[in-house]
């Protein structure tokens, strides 16, 4: 009995093991998926021009250059990185200080209607206007060639606000209750007592509007018509596939100042993300509970 009961400890045992071997090489082939094109942008932004003549794609330097950069950085493209920077921060400080509270009022049972406007916030997540009549609802607004057009429809996302709403959910009810016993209002029992210990999901959620309002595209080209306002997404779009020769002479543009502009675009992101990064996954899973 006990040889047998042993035996299939070892049979577990080796079935584990194969499974890790196979878990670890399958994640080691998606994170080479992952960072084989971010290397190839690096490498090549710091190549020469004759080191990617013919379309070369490059995985090991042949030399070292920061000319491209240089190049970018006294160009016309870092008024785009200023401007989607603009909107970006604009962006995000403008749905976190809409979100938060938001998120508050719905997580207290209390609230009158409470399961009504969850549900009409819910049904956002299914059904959405369109794009002429979201075209139409900006013009009215006169919100056309302006910041505010990319940074006012978007104040408020449903996800987020569902996961800080239940994020704050999970928050012990005894807390507040004291915080009002000693005399505290909404506005101080949020300030004092749910922000201080809902960091975790803040951080994702800043993350999370940050990236999105970065990253904003396709409402510049519908809603900005001015050049000069134009966000480093849209100036990118015409670099890569339209060869803009305003970096180069000769109206030629390489592989290596595209790539430039393509690690700048990418530098905010980077630079946010390892601040964030220890509260991101705890955030996620404490916001995704249902109550």
């Amino acid at each position: 009995m006990k040889q047998a009961v042993s035996k299939r400890r070892i049979k577990e045992s080796k079935w584990r093991i194969g499974y890790r071997i196979f878990n670890g090489m399958f994640l080691a082939a998606v994170c080479t998926i992952v960072v084989l094109p971010i290397w190839n942008i690096v490498i090549t932004s710091l190549a020469e021009d004759k080191d990617v003549m013919g379309g070369v794609y490059l995985m090991m330097p042949r030399t070292i250059t920061f000319k491209n950069y240089a190049k970018v950085l006294s160009s016309g493209y870092m008024k785009g990185f200023y401007n989607s920077l603009l909107v970006a921060v604009g962006g995000t400080a403008a749905a976190m200080a809409v979100t938060v509270p938001l998120g508050f009022a719905l997580a207290q049972k209390k609230l009158v209607f409470r399961r009504f406007f969850m549900r009409a916030v819910s049904i956002t997540l299914v059904f959405e206007a369109g794009i002429m009549p979201f075209y139409v609802l900006i013009k009215n607004l006169g919100l056309i060639d302006s910041y505010l057009s990319l940074i006012l429809p978007f104040v408020v996302s449903t996800f987020n606000l569902i996961i800080v709403k239940n994020y704050m959910s999970s928050i012990p009810e005894s807390l507040m209750e004291s915080a009002r016993l000693d005399g505290c209002n909404d506005i101080a029992v949020l300030l004092k007592i749910v922000l201080p210990v809902s960091v975790p999901i803040l951080a994702a959620v800043t993350l999370f509007y940050f990236v999105s309002f970065w990253n904003r595209y396709t409402e510049a080209v519908m809603f900005i018509n001015s050049s000069e306002k134009y966000t480093l997404q849209v100036m990118l779009r015409a670099l890569v596939f339209q060869g803009d020769g305003s970096l180069g002479e000769n109206n030629v543009v390489y592989d290596n100042t595209k790539m430039a502009v393509m690690v700048l675009g990418m530098l905010p992101v980077l630079i946010i993300y390892p601040f964030v990064q220890r509260y991101f996954v705890t955030g996620l899973m404490l916001g995704s509970v249902k109550e």
